[in-house]
């Protein structure tokens, strides 16, 4: 029987790993496999399983945790499913942006045990736009790129001058590692997902995520485009993350929201059917009715013509 290769695909939280995630799934249907997904959102809704939605695939959406430490029990019963109900199918699992990619392996380890199924690569993506600004994330981020095969520096177009510099920086952290300089992760699929990862388990263990808070708001109102712009530009460095799907007052159909400290983007999304609209904030902990006062200004305030 065919045996299935597990990529694990890590970063931090707005890296990019959503959209190699949809490359690497395109270059799976053009080489006529029938790919498998695993997405673990810290929040409580799905969005990235939503974005990839492709009646191609199975997707299997953990939310609510960390699939390095907290959620380990479903994201071992999630893969022990896909590899009875689809066995010799890839198989890629995209962490959480806070999750250790290492707690990630040493929790299938024991799923694959010696079935001759294997874990093919550890990718991490790196934000390059953000290299210089870690502060209090710069621990979890030395971890993720330690535990990779792959490090993708990602977005480099944002930082032309500091490339080669972060470069370095980053081969120290992890000598062992391929680094990929990416666009918009434009890499080469079969390149980073070609051989068997050289990562151990038993790394990762003492991570946990009780440095980040979730907080998501269910809208049954149409936004303001001016006010949700606003708010997105002003949110304080302790909102590391916004993203979801929105109504806007005067346009029709629905928009996808991507923020990361500062850099956000508004832009249409295509639906088959009903949508609900949400955005999932991920923080450093941080008092709620601060994120609330800003956000209901969004719902309250009316687009003028």
């Amino acid at each position: 029987m065919e045996k299935s290769g597990i990529v694990i695909i890590g970063g931090f939280l707005g890296s990019g790993k959503t959209t190699l995630l949809k490359k690497l799934l395109e270059w799976e249907f053009e080489r006529g496999t029938r790919p498998q997904v695993i997405m673990s959102e810290f929040g409580d809704f799905d969005v990235d399983g939503t974005i990839i939605g492709d009646c191609r695939i199975d997707i299997s959406a953990i939310v609510s945790g960390c699939i390095c430490c907290g959620s380990r029990d479903e994201l071992a019963d999630a893969l022990t499913g896909m590899l009875r109900s689809a066995p010799g199918s890839p198989i890629y699992i995209e962490a959480t942006g806070v999750a250790d990619p290492a707690g990630v392996l040493t929790a299938i380890t024991p799923v694959i045990g010696d079935s001759g199924n294997f874990v093919r690569k550890v990718i991490v993506i790196h934000d390059a736009s953000r290299h210089d600004s870690l502060d209090k994330d710069a621990v979890l981020i030395e971890r993720q790129l330690m535990a990779a095969d792959h490090i993708i520096l990602n977005k480099c177009d944002l930082v032309p001058d500091k490339v080669d510099t972060i470069i370095e920086e980053v081969a120290a952290v992890n000598p062992a590692a391929t680094i990929t300089k990416a666009v918009a992760c434009a890499v080469d699929p079969e390149e980073m997902t070609r051989g068997v990862t050289a990562v151990k388990a038993g790394l990762g263990n003492e991570h946990g995520d009780d440095h980040y808070s979730s907080f998501a708001f269910q809208l049954e109102s149409r936004l303001s485009q001016t006010a949700l712009e606003k708010w997105l530009e002003s949110l304080p460095p302790t909102v590391l993350r916004v993203k979801g799907f929105v109504r806007l007052q005067g346009q029709n159909g629905l928009f996808e929201v991507q923020a990361t400290r500062g850099q956000f983007s508004i832009t249409p999304f295509p639906t088959r059917g009903w949508q609900d609209s949400v955005l999932v904030a991920i923080t450093h902990p941080m008092p709620a009715e601060e994120l609330v006062r800003g956000f209901q200004d969004c719902v309250a305030a009316r687009e003028t013509t």
